[in-house]
């Protein structure tokens, strides 16, 4: 008995200390990498670093952070960020944002203000095995517009063995997009949602340190299904593309919808969209129906070269090319 009693001492000790080391570890590593990014150039700050959980958990909070780019068209600022893990299965960990944050891109100041935003994140050493967000709510307010999403849930999982093809998959239940007066309780009943099913490619995998490091450059994208709601109409659009080094897309995009006029006149009467931009759009979908024979249904496929949109042989417009930092 005392033998016994003596092993399980000598293994809570164990275990304990062991508990410790792994928590110094995390405020050690965490506050290297901020370190790194001063070295870089960055404004990476915090007011405070703590890991507790003992002993099953090991939950980091960072309380304050701040992070801003060398030329600060970067940023980000929040109240706390938190990193939750149980010390017992490495790899798996579920990151919380507070329910308002604030990101500064060359575009302005953007508040990010949310309802249960949290993620499922299993990686491999650094590399991005699957994750998984949801948000009950996700409120985006920049300087000439805002979004306000409800039902928020997206997915992203490696599916090949270079570790650079992703499938990907969004859903959110109720979208509207407004200006900036749209307040901060737009629930499940606004306008529009969203489904989404993809398989992406990119030049090299996608990584846990992609804040500070350079975006992997975007090779492929198969769109496999996507439904996008407004109304009474609802888009399906699916296609493919590949992007060349600066960017430019080529490949094909089907588009199909039904009642689409009734719906723009109803983005109009409801003033979802400017009149101007009603106009501009129901202007080049007529001219899309045209060629399938009907007026109000629309099955269409549009080609990508290079960047520029074509309908059959014939131009009509042009993407702007993806960028990467």
């Amino acid at each position: 008995m005392k033998r016994l009693l003596v092993v399980i001492i000598v293994a809570a000790l164990a275990y304990g200390g062991w508990w410790f080391y792994a928590a110094h570890a995390m405020r050690t590593e965490t506050a290297a990498w901020f370190a790194d990014q001063r070295a870089k150039g960055w404004q990476a700050d915090y007011a405070d670093l703590t890991v507790r959980g003992f002993p099953n958990r090991t939950d980091l909070t960072i309380t304050e952070p701040v992070l801003i780019s060398p030329d600060g068209s970067l940023g980000w600022r929040a109240p706390f960020f938190q990193v939750l893990g149980l010390s017992y299965r490495q790899g798996h960990v579920i990151v919380a944002w507070p329910d308002t944050q604030t990101i500064t891109t060359p575009a302005g100041e953007t508040t990010v203000t949310s309802d249960g935003l949290r993620a499922s994140v299993i990686h491999d050493d650094d590399a991005l095995v699957r994750s998984n967000v949801e948000a009950a709510v996700l409120n985006i307010t920049g300087p000439d517009q805002a979004v306000a999403m409800a039902e928020v849930n997206a997915a992203l999982q490696r599916i090949d063995l270079s570790q650079s093809s992703y499938r990907l998959a969004v859903s959110v239940g109720s979208i509207a997009a407004t200006t900036p007066r749209v307040s901060a309780d737009i629930g499940p009943d606004s306008l529009g949602s969203l489904r989404a099913q993809m398989n992406v490619t990119f030049e090299d995998p996608l990584t846990l340190d992609g804040l500070a490091d350079p975006t992997p450059r975007l090779r492929s994208v198969d769109l496999t299904r996507s439904e996008i709601s407004y109304g009474p109409v609802t888009f399906q659009v699916t296609g493919a593309a590949t992007f060349d080094d600066q960017g430019r897309a080529t490949g094909e995009i089907d588009i199909a919808a039904d009642n689409w006029r009734e719906g723009l006149e109803a983005a109009r009467q409801n003033g979802d969209l400017p009149a101007e931009m009603v106009d501009l759009l129901a202007e080049m979908l007529s001219m899309l129906a045209m060629f399938n024979g009907t007026r109000d249904s629309l099955d269409v496929t549009l080609g990508l070269e290079r960047g520029t949109v074509l309908l059959g042989p014939v131009p009509v417009g042009k993407l702007p090319p993806l960028s990467w930092r």
